[in-house]
C-alpha cells in the first residue's frame, strides 16, 4: 500500500507510521482494499480555494475528499486524495477536547471513510456510527463526535 503525503503549510502533520496505521485498520475494518491513497495538508487559504472551486463554498473547511477512479492507468486501485486543513484542525481541536495531532488523525479517518464510499450528508447516520466505532481502535479517541 502506497500512502503519499504532501504538505503545503507550516504546521506539523501526522507521522507516517500513524497515517499508515489509520489507513490499514480502516481498510481492514471496512473490508476494503486499495493500492494507494494520498493525504494533502494545506492552510486556510488553500482550503478556501479548494472548497470554493469544488463545493462552491469559498471558505476553509476541515477536510475534503476527492475519490479517484477505481483503477489508475497501471491497473492499481487508487482511493484518491484526502485534503486536511491544518489551520482549521488547530481551531477545532480545543473545543472538541482533542489535541491538534489527534484532531488530524480524526480528520484523516473521516476523509478516508469518504473515499471508501461513505457519506454522512446522504446516509441516515451510518457513516457517523462507523466512524465512532472505529475511532477508539484506530486513533485511540473515545470522546464526543
Amino acid at each position: 500500500m502506497r500512502i503519499a503525503v504532501r504538505s503545503f503549510q507550516i504546521r506539523p502533520i501526522i507521522e507516517a507510521t500513524r497515517l499508515r496505521r489509520i489507513v490499514h485498520r480502516a481498510l481492514q475494518e471496512t473490508g476494503s482494499s486499495a493500492d494507494s491513497v494520498s493525504f494533502v495538508f494545506v492552510d486556510d487559504r488553500t482550503m478556501s480555494d479548494y472548497h470554493g472551486r469544488y463545493v462552491d463554498v469559498p471558505r476553509p473547511t476541515d477536510v475534503l475528499s476527492f475519490p479517484a477512479a477505481d483503477l489508475d492507468p497501471g491497473g492499481e486501485r487508487d482511493l484518491g486524495d484526502v485534503v486536511i486543513c491544518t489551520d482549521h484542525a488547530a481551531r477545532q481541536a480545543r473545543p472538541a477536547n482533542r489535541s491538534y495531532t489527534l484532531e488530524l488523525e480524526v480528520l484523516a479517518l473521516h476523509g478516508l471513510l469518504h473515499l471508501l464510499g461513505h457519506d454522512h450528508e446522504r446516509d441516515s447516520g451510518q457513516m457517523q456510527a462507523l466512524e465512532l466505532r472505529l475511532r477508539p481502535e484506530i486513533v485511540g479517541y473515545r470522546g464526543k463526535p
